[in-house]
């Protein structure tokens, strides 16, 4: 049977004889032992065989959500493995649970992704917990109704929002190569990872009637006090709504109880662990002005509603819901950069890192007070970092890629003349005391590096960037600290090895945030601050380094610290086998790069001086400081590349 052009939906008939029997299938599964020998017959794997899966009794489900992520950046594999595999509308069903997804989004994955395949809505999800599935994505194969695999489609998604470049293990492909091949697959199960199937809170309440293992916790949480309105639309305004609102990054928007009961169980996992809101930081060392994390209370109020009967409150106790500004969140910028053409993002594949040259325009050296970056396609951008360059190397190496922009992790790939900061989502553009800013020099060009996930279709994307200026009087600027160092060997292995690094300040400075770096083996990162009187000031400390979370911390007050001063950097990485994001199978030697597969260790601070004679001294160790750390990671590639 085609299953092109829909065939498979203007069938009801057909799709009541396949729902049945599912349910049929299932229901077999549950009593049939999992690892009978389905078909005895084995076949050499260089011998050619006939393959057609459904007469061979092999059906496919693959439960997918239109609002997570990891189920939409999945879509590429599912759909090659669907022509590979040649299954067809017998053989192969896409699956949307009713509790995640209204008709309308369901069809419109079909179209938004263009898939050739059938897409059925569940609309009571009984398909779904027929199947046992718990996860979007998640794959079942049945072979005559008994269950040869379940679990994930690959092993690429190590986490939620952790990601490997190329997966280790093709599961779904592998079951499916033995079964064409007519062999007998060995039945296994593998943990899906994605977001959590929304089973609604009458589902959830059987259920814990259904066991004896209910606790008195779950029974108490069933009958929480907090309401919705009262209680948790403040904490979701507050710390989620940012980002869950229509046109930013987020999948889906929380702006009302619609919103959260919809993702309800998703929320509650995420908050239990700490994902969300993605507040890095360790609680009280440093206090930043931009921070966004849970303090225990809200955390508690979140949770217990989460996991109890989920009360709506009194309607006069719902505060208005957030109004946050359109467009650029400090007004009109001074001056606006955008890139010249859209760069198109393909639907699957390694992340990728941009950079892309902008000409500023420029007539005059100016200090730059505030930047603003806004993604064309939020969907896809995860972060960007800017610089500016006055040398043209960036405009040469852009003119030898054939995309716009040009490809590289990590640096630019030269010595770049200064930076601006970076932004990272719900990240909102900060502006330095008044009269204060970054120096630019006139005909500058802006080095924007934007960092891309493929989200399973093909996305095009046109980034702006905004500059604030502070005002033609100011005089007073602003220069950047890097503390590095390049000398960075991790053996293969080491779970834990340490690096260090420092930097001694020539002046009494002031810095305003901290904006650490490390790559995918990166596991921890602390600076602190070592004056010349034994005080320690503590600058940052990321316990749980996420390498896919980056951003710019900003001091709720600008910290003073005394010429003398030792900024000491510790870093901390694994290079084991163990490391879920290792691009390295085995591990190997890894240095200091720009690559995926190379390590960095850096803390960027923004700061000044109280006057301008100490400003050009600091300035200058700055810079010095930095060329050194470059000639000196120039020499250490060449001495590697000589061997």
């Amino acid at each position: 049977m085609s299953i092109f052009r829909g065939q498979f939906f203007r069938s009801e008939r057909r799709l009541a004889i396949i729902t049945g029997l599912v349910l049929v299938f299932s229901a077999m599964a549950l009593t049939l032992p999992l690892g009978r020998q389905m078909l005895p017959l084995t076949i050499g794997l260089n011998r050619q065989v006939n393959w057609n899966p459904s007469e061979q009794g092999v059906v496919v489900f693959a439960v997918l959500s239109p609002h997570c992520p990891i189920s939409n950046a999945s879509i590429p594999e599912l759909k090659r493995i669907v022509n590979e595999f040649q299954l067809t509308a017998d053989s192969f069903v896409a699956i949307v649970p009713g509790s995640m997804a209204t008709p309308e989004e369901a069809n419109g994955l079909q179209e938004k992704f263009e898939l050739r395949f059938p897409v059925q809505y569940d609309r009571d999800n009984q398909l779904t917990e027929s199947l046992n599935a718990t996860q979007t994505p998640q794959v079942i194969v049945q072979v005559d109704g008994t269950v040869v695999y379940s679990g994930r489609i690959d092993d690429r998604f190590v986490d939620l929002g952790q990601r490997r470049e190329q997966p280790l293990h093709h599961d779904l492909e592998d079951v499916l190569a033995q079964l064409r091949d007519r062999q007998t697959p060995e039945t296994r199960f593998t943990e899906p990872v994605g977001c959590v199937i929304e089973r609604g809170l009458k589902a959830r309440v059987d259920s814990s009637r259904s066991t004896s293992r209910s606790s008195a916790a779950d029974q108490a949480a069933s009958s929480s006090h907090w309401t919705f309105n009262r209680d948790v639309a403040p904490v979701i305004f507050e710390h989620c709504s940012r980002c869950h609102r229509s046109g930013e990054v987020a999948p889906f928007p929380l702006m009302n109880l619609a919103d959260v009961r919809k993702h309800a169980d998703q929320i509650a996992v995420v908050v239990e662990r700490g994902l969300m809101p993605p507040w890095k930081p360790e609680p009280g060392f440093a206090s930043f002005r931009n921070e966004h994390r849970l303090d225990d209370r809200d955390r508690t109020i979140l949770l217990e509603w989460l996991k109890s009967n989920r009360a709506v409150g009194n309607t006069e106790d719902l505060p208005s819901p957030p109004k946050f500004v359109d467009g650029w969140q400090l007004g009109e910028p001074d001056l606006i950069v955008e890139m010249p053409e859209d760069f198109e993002v393909p639907a699957d594949g390694p992340d990728i890192y941009q950079h892309f040259v902008l000409p500023t325009g420029l007539t005059q050296n100016r200090l730059v007070n505030a930047v603003e970056f806004r993604p064309g396609a939020p969907e896809v951008v995860h972060h960007s970092i800017m610089y500016y360059d006055t040398s043209g190397q960036g405009r040469k190496l852009d003119a030898e890629d054939p995309q716009p922009g040009y490809a590289r992790m990590g640096s630019p790939g030269f010595a770049v003349t200064g930076s601006l900061g970076g932004w990272g989502p719900g990240g909102q553009p900060q502006p330095l005391p008044f009269s204060m800013g970054r120096p630019i020099e006139k005909n500058a060009d802006l080095i924007v590096q934007i960092h891309y996930h493929p989200i399973g279709r093909t996305v095009r994307d046109r980034s702006r960037i905004g500059l604030y200026l502070a005002p033609e009087s100011a005089t007073h600027p602003v220069t950047e600290i890097m503390v590095a160092n390049v000398d960075l060997r991790i053996p293969p292995g080491e779970t834990r090895h340490h690096h260090k690094a420092e930097y001694t300040l020539p002046v009494d400075t002031v810095i305003f945030d901290v904006t650490p770096h490390m790559h995918v083996l990166g596991r921890e990162i602390r600076a602190q601050a070592f004056c010349p009187d034994g005080t320690i000031i503590p600058l940052i400390w990321i316990r749980k380094w996420d390498f896919y979370w980056q951003d710019k911390y900003v001091y709720e007050s600008p910290l003073e610290l005394p010429k003398g001063t030792r900024i000491e950097l510790d870093c901390w990485f694994d290079n084991s086998a163990d490391n879920p994001l290792n691009p390295n199978s085995p591990p190997k030697t890894v240095y200091w790069g720009d690559f995926s597969s190379d390590e960095m260790g850096i803390c960027y601070f923004q700061a000044t001086t109280r006057t301008v004679e100490e400003y050009r001294t600091l300035n200058k160790h700055a810079t010095d400081y930095f060329k050194e750390l470059w000639d000196r990671d120039q020499q250490n590639r060449r001495k590697r590349e000589s061997k």
